[in-house]
C-alpha cells in the first residue's frame, strides 16, 4: 500500500541512506556498524535492481520476502525510481512462522542505487487493530444491551447520546439539554445525586420515568458511573438506559389481573359461604371500594319495592341521587362511565335471567384519577356474581314473606305476629307508652263455609282482612292467627281509643255479613281487648291469655261485641260492649275448642 512518508522519518531515512551510499563496498561492515541506530533492516538495491548490500535484518527480510509474491521489495524500489523520490509501502512477510508487517521506505540516490529502510510495524498495527476491535465491540455491546448511552457534564446537561438517540429523539435533540426537560412531571429532584444522570457512585438497574417525544411516560432502567478527572473531581456521569415500559406495563397488568381475580374470588366465596345475602353484598362493596379506591354502592331492584340500597362502602355523598343513577344505568348493558357533580362515576347494571335486578356504582372525588381499563374489567367481572347476590336477596325476602305471612290474606301469620308483638312490648317499656291488644274471632263463620263453600269463606276472610287494614294505621300489627281468628296490636294508645276502634271493626264486619251470611246466623265479630301497662312486668304469654279470655267473654255475652280484660296490675273489671254486666271466667280446654268453632 503506497503511503505518504512522515517528514521526520523521511529525514532520518535520507540521512541513513546518504551515510550508507558514501561508504565504499569494502567498508560495508563499517557502514552496517554506523547504521546500528536504525531500528530495522537496511537494504541497498543496485541500478540493476538486485540487492547490493544489506544488514543482518535486511538479509533475513530479503530471504523471507523472495519466496512471497505479495511481499515485493523490488516493487517498492520501482515505485521510488518512477517517482524519483522517496516512497513508502507496507508489505507482509512470514518470519519464524509468524506473519509480520514491515513498513518499507525506498530512497533513490544519484548513482542509480536505491536504499530501502525497513521498520517492523507488526506491534503498532496489532495494537491499532485491537483498539479498533475494542471500540467496535464496545459500540456493538452498547447497541444491543441498551436503548441509548449517555454522558452528562458538570452542569448536568447531556454532552453525548448514542447515535440512535433515545425516547424517539435524535442525539441532536438531546445534547445540550438538561434531563429535567424529559423527566415526568412531579418526579424527584433532577439534581438528586441518586439519579443516574448525576450519580456520584456507580449504580445499576435504577428505574426512572421520562417522557418520550410523543409525550408518553416511558420507564427506563439505567446503570451509570460517575466521570472524574485525573485529580478525582466529579465532572459528570456516564451510563446506559434501557426502555422497560412494556415490561413494567405487563407486570402492572399482571398485578392488576391478580387483584381482579382476588376480588372476583372473594365475591364468589362470599356468595358460597355467607348465609345472609345482604352481608355478602356489604363485603363485596367493601372489597370493590378498597380495590378501586372509591366509595361504592350496591343497589337491588324489585318491581314491588323499586330501587333499594342493599350495601355501601365509605361515605356516599348526600347530593348524589343513587336511585336516579341506578334508573339510568338500568338502560345500559355494559360498564358506563360519566361525571356526576364533578365526580367520576363508574357503574353497571346487573342482569339475572334477562332482567335487571340491581346496579353497582363506584364514585370518585374530583381530585382522584380517572377510571382505567382494568377497573372497567373488574366491575364487568364481578357484576355477574353480584347479580346472583341480588337474586338471593330477592329470594330471601320472598321466603321471609312466605314464612311470616298468611298465604290467603297477606296479613302476618301467628309466628310472625308473636315475634313482632314481643318487640313491640319491649319498645313500649322503653318509650313508656302503653298499647292495646285486640283478639278478633268471627261469629257464625262456620255456617258460611258449610252453606256457601270454602271459596266463599276464603273471600269473606280476604274482605275482612282488607277491612282491618282500612280501620287501622299502617304501623299497627295485623295478623290472621288461623281459621277465623285475627289479632291487632295498637301501638301507643290507651283503652278508650282502642274501644272506639273495636266498635268500628264490629260494625264494619256486621255490614259485610249482610252480603254473605244467613240473617238467622249473621256474620259478626267478638273482640277481646287487653291493655299492656308500662312497668307491669306482664309477659307476652300473659298478655295473649288476657286478650283471648276477654274475647271469649264477649262470645259468652252474646257475640258481635267487645270486652275489655281486667287490668293486669290492679285487677278491677274493665268490661264494656253492650251496656251489660259480665264477668270473665276461666275456661277449660273443651270449652275453648267448642267456642272456637263459632
Amino acid at each position: 500500500m503506497l503511503r505518504s512518508i512522515d517528514q521526520d522519518n523521511m529525514a532520518d531515512a535520507q540521512r541513513v541512506a546518504s551515510l550508507w551510499s558514501s561508504l565504499p563496498a569494502p567498508e560495508f561492515g563499517g557502514a552496517v556498524h554506523a547504521l546500528l541506530s536504525w531500528p530495522g533492516a537496511v537494504i541497498e538495491f543496485g541500478a540493476d535492481g538486485e540487492v547490493a548490500a544489506a544488514n543482518e535484518l535486511g538479509t533475513q527480510l530479503v530471504r523471507a520476502a523472495s519466496g512471497m509474491p505479495g511481499a515485493s521489495l523490488q516493487g517498492v524500489v520501482a515505485l521510488a525510481r518512477q517517482a524519483r523520490g522517496g516512497v513508502c509501502d507496507r508489505i507482509e512477510v512470514v518470519l519464524d512462522d509468524v506473519a509480520r508487517w514491515f513498513e518499507c521506505t525506498a530512497l533513490p540516490s544519484e548513482n542509480g542505487k536505491v536504499i530501502v529502510l525497513v521498520r517492523d510495524q507488526t506491534y503498532d498495527i496489532n495494537i491499532r487493530q485491537a483498539l479498533f476491535d475494542s471500540r467496535q465491540r464496545y459500540r456493538d455491546l452498547v447497541t444491543i444491551s441498551s436503548d441509548f448511552a449517555f454522558e452528562t457534564d458538570l452542569s448536568g446537561k447531556f454532552v453525548f447520546v448514542s447515535p440512535h438517540g433515545a425516547l424517539g429523539y435524535s442525539p441532536e435533540d438531546m445534547i445540550g439539554r438538561h434531563p429535567r426537560d424529559f423527566l415526568v412531571e412531579g418526579d424527584v429532584d433532577v439534581d438528586d445525586p441518586d439519579l443516574p444522570f448525576h450519580t456520584r457512585t456507580a449504580m445499576g438497574h435504577t428505574q426512572i420515568w421520562l417522557r418520550n417525544a410523543d409525550g408518553q411516560e416511558t420507564c427506563l432502567l439505567a446503570s451509570a458511573v460517575p466521570v472524574v478527572d485525573q485529580e478525582g473531581r466529579w465532572r459528570g456521569a456516564r451510563g446506559l438506559c434501557r426502555d422497560v415500559t412494556h415490561e413494567r406495563l405487563r407486570d402492572s397488568e399482571l398485578a392488576q389481573a391478580k387483584v381482579r381475580e382476588q376480588v372476583v374470588a372473594y365475591v364468589v366465596n362470599q356468595i358460597r359461604e355467607e348465609a345472609r345475602p345482604r352481608a355478602m353484598l356489604e363485603s363485596a362493596a367493601s372489597m370493590l371500594g378498597r380495590a378501586t379506591s372509591a366509595a361504592s354502592a350496591v343497589l337491588s331492584f324489585s318491581h314491588d319495592e323499586g330501587w333499594q340500597l342493599s350495601a355501601s362502602y365509605g361515605d356516599w355523598p348526600e347530593d348524589v341521587d343513587v336511585s336516579a343513577l341506578a334508573e339510568s344505568l338500568a338502560k345500559t348493558q355494559g360498564v358506563s362511565e360519566e361525571t356526576v357533580g364533578g365526580r367520576g362515576l363508574l357503574g353497571r347494571a346487573t342482569w339475572y335471567h334477562g332482567a335487571v335486578n340491581g346496579t353497582v356504582l363506584l364514585l370518585r372525588e374530583k381530585s382522584q384519577r380517572a377510571w382505567n381499563d382494568d377497573e372497567h374489567a373488574m366491575l364487568e367481572a364481578v357484576a355477574g356474581q353480584l347479580a346472583i347476590g341480588m337474586r338471593q336477596i330477592a329470594d330471601q325476602k320472598e321466603l321471609e314473606r312466605l314464612s311470616t305471612t298468611d298465604a290467603l290474606t297477606g296479613l302476618m301469620n301467628r309466628r310472625a305476629f308473636h315475634e313482632r308483638l314481643d318487640e313491640a312490648l319491649d319498645r313500649a317499656d322503653r318509650t313508656a307508652s302503653n298499647g292495646v291488644l285486640l283478639f278478633v274471632d268471627l261469629d257464625n263463620f262456620k255456617q258460611i263455609n258449610d252453606t256457601s263453600g270454602h271459596d266463599v269463606g276464603d273471600k269473606v276472610l280476604c274482605e275482612i282482612s282488607e277491612l282491618l287494614r282500612q280501620h287501622n294505621r299502617k304501623y299497627d300489627l295485623l295478623s290472621r292467627l288461623g281459621g277465623d281468628e285475627f289479632a291487632i296490636w295498637l301501638d301507643a294508645v290507651g283503652v278508650n281509643p282502642a274501644v272506639d276502634r273495636a266498635g268500628q271493626v264490629v260494625e264494619a264486619i256486621g255490614l259485610l255479613g249482610e252480603q254473605f251470611s244467613d240473617p238467622m246466623n249473621p256474620l259478626g265479630a267478638s273482640i277481646g281487648l287487653a291493655e299492656f301497662e308500662v312497668g307491669s312486668g306482664e309477659t307476652l304469654r300473659e298478655l295473649l291469655i288476657r286478650g283471648d279470655e276477654a274475647m271469649y267473654a264477649a262470645k259468652r255475652a252474646g257475640k258481635n261485641g267487645w270486652v275489655v280484660a281486667p287490668s293486669y296490675v290492679y285487677g278491677p273489671d274493665r268490661l264494656a260492649g253492650r251496656p251489660i254486666e259480665i264477668s270473665v271466667e276461666t275456661r277449660d280446654e273443651d270449652q275453648n275448642d267448642d267456642q272456637r268453632t263459632d
